[in-house]
């Protein structure tokens, strides 16, 4: 196995692979991967601090959500209909679910990209509403958003 340096060519990682290498050319090998370990740590720490500002952003804009903090109290409420679906799959215009051994597949009607918000395989439970020969499901995503889904089409 070999690590790409543009700016000084192709490195074994270990001595054993083609010719053997001094204690002062591994040391140097060593120095390099350091370094760049360093700066992949670097920018993971930045990701990480963007993404707990982001996270405390969305926090803030779902509570002060008229229809979020509805949703978090009828959630509460022992008489509400409430569903285990499984995420089949989520893409930017539609996501599945798997409810009673069906799938349902919901269209976006205001915005897409699902992707990150659901994560295929997982389970949640939802709120279910049947009225009006229509089927709505209320989900909370990964990030704690509630979405509401109406029927769009039964996939077998």
């Amino acid at each position: 196995m070999y690590g790409w340096y543009p700016q000084e060519g192709y490195y074994p990682i270990s001595a054993g692979e083609g010719r053997h290498y001094n204690n002062y050319e591994l040391l140097r090998h060593i120095a390099r991967l350091e370094r760049h370990l360093a700066e992949v740590q670097e920018a993971m720490s930045a990701c990480t601090k963007k993404n707990g500002g982001l996270k405390k952003d969305l926090e803030v804009v779902r509570q002060q959500s008229s229809v979020q903090t509805q949703n978090d109290q009828t959630y509460q409420q022992p008489t509400v209909d409430k569903v285990n679906v499984k995420c089949i799959g989520a893409t930017e215009s539609s996501v599945t679910f798997e409810i009673s051994g069906r799938r349902l597949t919901f269209d976006s009607d205001y915005y897409g990209n699902y992707v990150g918000e659901y994560t295929p395989g997982k389970e949640y439970v939802a709120m279910g509403d049947y009225g009006a020969g229509q089927i709505y499901l209320t989900i909370k995503d990964d990030n704690e958003i509630w979405h509401t889904f109406r029927y769009s089409r039964i996939q077998s």
